[in-house]
């Protein structure tokens, strides 16, 4: 019996994975880097700090993890407050219709505690989660399972009672090995990912009927 709903959040939430590829592409030319947009969307749901660790090594960046991770955050948090952010459509709905129904719900995203709690106040949907797990809060970066599995002990339930809704191929595998059912969410804003792996996929979060889902 499904008893939680663990939701992405860039992808998912908020169609924020375009902005996300512009700051790493900027942060990565203003440090002396020549990337292509195309090579960050292999990143997507992995920690910053993991992705600059590579990023640094394959361009050649003179500048330190942590200080890229400092350029990194205080361009991010310049952009993303004023940037004209959305939700993706539907996923409002679903959150709200989840509680309604009695399911626990929980974040499990890539992104820092300060971005995920900041997009979800923007949006009035941080008192709709019972547990936020952050990169802040793992030591491993999805595909590894740490996140899911974290969320599902801070609910208090067990992996296979929740359904994940993911949109990167990351993800999806980081979902499955933690022992849960799989939505994923075909976002064309997210790149060309493999979601083969996922146990549903919708092309539109509205295609998601929880009395559907939640029962099979």
């Amino acid at each position: 019996m499904v008893k939680a709903l663990v939701f992405d959040m860039d992808g998912v939430i908020i169609d924020s994975e375009p902005l996300h590829i512009e700051i790493t592409v900027h942060v990565l030319r203003k440090l002396g880097g020549n990337p292509e947009p195309d090579e960050i969307y292999e990143f997507v749901g992995v920690r910053n700090d993991e992705m600059w660790a590579i990023l640094k090594k394959r361009h050649n960046i003179k500048e330190s993890v942590q200080e890229i991770l400092e350029i990194h955050e205080n361009y991010k948090k310049k952009r993303f407050s004023e940037a004209e952010l959305e939700t993706v459509d539907g996923t409002p709905e679903l959150i709200k219709e989840a509680k309604e129904k009695g399911l626990k719900t929980a974040l499990a995203t890539s992104s820092p505690r300060f971005l995920a709690e900041y997009i979800l106040k923007r949006f009035d949907l941080y008192k709709y989660f019972d547990v936020l797990v952050t990169a802040d809060d793992i030591s491993q970066s999805k595909p590894n399972p740490e996140i899911y599995t974290r969320a599902a002990r801070a609910l208090g339930v067990k992996p296979h009672e929740c359904i994940a809704v993911e949109d990167a191929h990351l993800g999806v595998k980081a979902a499955k090995a933690a022992g849960m059912k799989c939505i994923a969410y075909v976002n064309p804003n997210s790149g060309n990912q493999d979601l083969s792996v996922a146990d549903y996929k919708v092309h539109s979060i509205r295609d998601i009927v929880l009395d559907k889902f939640c029962n099979q």
